[in-house]
């Protein structure tokens, strides 16, 4: 069951190997497992992979619900230039 305005995330069965006691295919606020993420890494330094950016790598996790705020800029930006360009747009147009 999906919360309203929780993201959640789910470890895909065959990257569980990477993160022991995560549960695969199993739904949890994202939050939670961000925080169990992070553990892990601060336990099994050499084993938890590090990802640059983001510490649910989306090629080991899936996700549902409420857009990330990363997603939720990018799609402000793309509105903002959508805006701007239409503006252009009229000004040429005069």
């Amino acid at each position: 069951m999906t919360r309203p305005g929780i993201r959640q995330a789910m470890l895909k069965p065959e990257f569980a190997p990477l993160y022991p006691g995560i549960a695969a295919n199993e739904w949890m606020p994202a939050a939670v497992l961000t925080d169990q993420v992070l553990a892990l890494r601060l336990r099994a330094r050499d084993r938890v992979p590090l990802t640059r950016d983001r510490t649910l790598d989306e090629r080991h996790f899936e996700f549902r619900g409420v857009p990330s705020a990363a997603q939720a800029d990018a799609v402000k930006q793309a509105r903002q230039a959508e805006r701007l360009e239409e503006r252009r747009r009229r000004t040429d147009a005069v």
